[in-house]
C-alpha cells in the first residue's frame, strides 16, 4: 500500500471561470436593459404643465406610450401604427392582467384627436389605468 505523498497531490479548489463569465453576462444584460428603460423617458417631448398631478408610484411598472410632436406613437423607442398598438395592448393586458397600466408621454403641442387613439385601444384591450404625464406648473 502506498501512503499519498505531497508530490502527487492536485491543489484543491473550485474554478472560478465560469462564474466570472455569468457575472459578467449579468452585468451587460443590466446595462443594457437600464438603457432601454431610460431612453423611453427621455424622448425629448415639451410635456403639457399641471398645477396638481399625483406622484408616481415606483411599484407600478406601467408601458409608456410617446406621442411626439410629428402624432406619431414610440412604445420603447420604436415606431408603431395603431395595428401594432392593438398588438402591444393586447399582450400587456394579457401579461399584467388588472394590474395593466399605460403612462402616455406627449408633446403638448399634440392635439387630442392624435392622442384619444391610444386612450380608446387601451380600454378596448382591457387595460383601464390609464395616466398622462404632465410637468409641474412652475410658480
Amino acid at each position: 500500500m502506498q501512503t499519498p505523498s505531497i508530490r502527487n497531490r492536485r491543489p484543491v479548489g473550485a474554478n472560478m471561470t465560469p462564474m466570472i463569465d455569468v457575472v459578467f453576462l449579468l452585468i451587460i444584460f443590466f446595462l443594457v436593459s437600464s438603457h432601454l428603460a431610460r431612453q423611453e423617458n427621455h424622448l425629448p417631448l415639451d410635456l403639457p404643465v399641471a398645477s396638481t398631478h399625483g406622484p408616481q408610484d415606483p411599484d407600478r411598472a406601467a408601458l409608456t406610450i410617446s406621442v411626439d410632436a410629428d402624432a406619431q406613437m414610440r412604445v420603447g423607442g420604436n415606431v408603431l401604427e395603431i395595428a401594432d398598438l392593438k398588438m402591444v395592448l393586447a399582450e400587456l393586458q394579457q401579461r399584467e392582467g388588472s394590474q395593466a397600466a399605460v403612462r402616455i408621454r406627449t408633446d403638448r403641442g399634440v392635439q387630442y384627436r392624435y392622442v384619444e387613439p391610444v386612450l380608446r385601444e387601451a380600454v378596448i384591450a382591457g387595460i383601464t389605468d390609464a395616466t398622462i404625464a404632465v410637468r409641474e406648473k412652475q410658480p
